[in-house]
């Protein structure tokens, strides 16, 4: 899954302009696009069937880039539907994110990125995008961590990238289930598991190894089923007022881990939208944003007492 140098397929995401690739690329993407632009009533339905269908038809064996800024390259298998979607100008990958990590660019803070998959958002926050943070960057499994590591390799001074599995104890050995690398994490209890193994640590353990204790931090977590076992392994990190990122997903209807964060660890959250910012004083309020049952939907959690909400008015006051 290494990524080379170059790309046979590149898109600078700032002007959607195909900058490699010939003519047959540029008809395929054309095609998808034209898909994606026209299912948005539908929330895209099938888009990620189409760039399957398209990308093991066509584009197995090549490589992908996409540009987030001028300074911000992410490569990856050309044939990877989960990616290969952000070649599309009617897709955009987590908005919401975007817009949220911007309103941050002028604050100081460190990125841990847990669960970084091929670097996406640790190349986002490191670059002059995102406001040239450090950013400490763990990935579980081995194959997607060969595409982090030369994702942030040109960031070798902002990013430290780390091969490990979150969880709320370091140093235990786990199997990841065989799911796709964006679903692939621990392999639950009974769950099959794809022969591969990773050392697991605890965020706090991570943030003291690498003399992160007294520093402001944003915590993304997209660690596949683990997210309770991760803030049990953060709870130093929690006191000393780290802002955590995280995913609810549309297929929960109970909204389980929302409901753990305000009910059985007291912290406030507020649910990340395109235009704005919603405070979620009841897990069942999110009935009402969660349309979508394929689509993870991004919050933000944190202490009570957090100097955060002060922070993002002054930011969102000053944009």
């Amino acid at each position: 899954m290494a990524a080379p140098s170059t790309a046979d397929i590149a898109i600078d995401r700032s002007t959607g302009r195909l900058i490699a690739g010939d003519w047959r690329q540029r008809a395929l993407i054309g095609a998808l696009d034209a898909y994606g632009a026209l299912s948005r009533p539908l929330m895209q339905r099938g888009l990620y069937k189409a760039c399957r269908l398209v990308g093991n038809a066509a584009w197995t064996g090549r490589t992908a880039r996409i540009g987030l800024g001028p300074d911000a390259q992410v490569s990856f298998p050309a044939s990877d539907p989960y990616w290969n979607r952000m070649l599309l100008r009617s897709y955009d990958h987590e908005p919401e994110m975007a817009r949220f990590l911007r309103l941050l660019v002028d604050v100081d803070y460190g990125f841990v990125d847990c669960g970084a998959n091929i670097g996406y958002w640790s190349v986002f926050v490191a670059s002059r995008t995102g406001g040239g943070k450090p950013v400490l960057a763990i990935e579980a499994s081995a194959p997607t961590f060969t595409l982090l590591a030369e994702n942030v390799a040109p960031h070798a001074g902002k990013v430290a990238a780390f091969h490990r599995a979150i969880l709320d104890r370091s140093g235990v050995e786990v199997s990841l289930n065989a799911e796709a690398h964006e679903a692939r994490g621990i392999a639950a209890a009974g769950e099959a598991a794809d022969g591969e193994s990773v050392t697991s640590i605890a965020i706090d353990d991570l943030l003291v190894q690498q003399g992160w204790t007294a520093r402001r931090l944003v915590v993304k977590l997209d660690v596949e089923g683990v997210e309770r076992e991760a803030l049990a392994g953060m709870e130093q990190a929690l006191r000393d007022d780290a802002l955590v990122i995280y995913e609810d997903h549309g297929a929960d209807a109970t909204h389980g881990l929302t409901r753990h964060i305000l009910e059985e660890r007291d912290l406030a959250a507020h649910l990340l939208l395109d235009d704005r910012i919603v405070a979620i004083v009841d897990a069942g309020e999110l009935d009402a944003h969660k349309r979508d049952r394929t689509k993870g939907y991004n919050l933000i959690a944190m202490s009570r007492s957090s100097q955060w909400p002060a922070i993002i008015a002054d930011q969102a006051l000053a944009a």
